[in-house]
């Protein structure tokens, strides 16, 4: 399976990196990440994340309006969709959202909960659900329901 991360901000050298980097190197998935340089004064233009998209990848971006998933449902979504053959792009837009029109190219929507998390951090926890799903998918015990 391949995977995207298109996301808002740079992570740099610190704690968030650190953790990104340790289960990224524990996915057996292929992992490209593609950051969005953000000012904070300016709205990311639609256009930043549509030149990071092809037509055969299947979008889908973290919203808080989007389904909240189950490690375990989160995983069988994840299955089915990589059976398609298609790159899974997932989408982490910044202070002010993902525009409209990247946000109507999604075939799925996903929730990390109702609280507010920081872009860096749900690029962390985006990773770490990745690699949970590739646990649970081969039934390894690192996830306990």
């Amino acid at each position: 399976m391949k995977i995207q991360i298109i996301a808002v901000g740079l992570l740099k050298s610190g704690p968030e990196k650190a953790l990104f980097d340790q289960y990224a190197k524990r996915l057996g998935y292929k992992l490209k990440v593609i950051e969005i340089d953000s000012r904070q004064d300016k709205q990311i233009p639609a256009s930043a994340y549509l030149k990071a998209l092809s037509e055969k990848d299947m979008v889908i971006i973290l919203d808080e309006g989007g389904e909240n998933l189950s490690s375990r449902s989160f995983a069988q979504k994840l299955e089915t969709y990589s059976q398609t053959g298609k790159q899974l792009s997932f989408i982490i837009g910044g202070a002010d959202g993902i525009p409209e029109e990247v946000k109507h190219l999604a075939c799925f929507r996903v929730s990390f909960g109702k609280l507010t998390w920081p872009h860096l951090l749900a690029r962390v926890l985006l990773v770490e659900q990745l690699y949970r799903a590739q646990q649970i998918t081969s039934n390894h015990p690192y996830h306990r329901d």
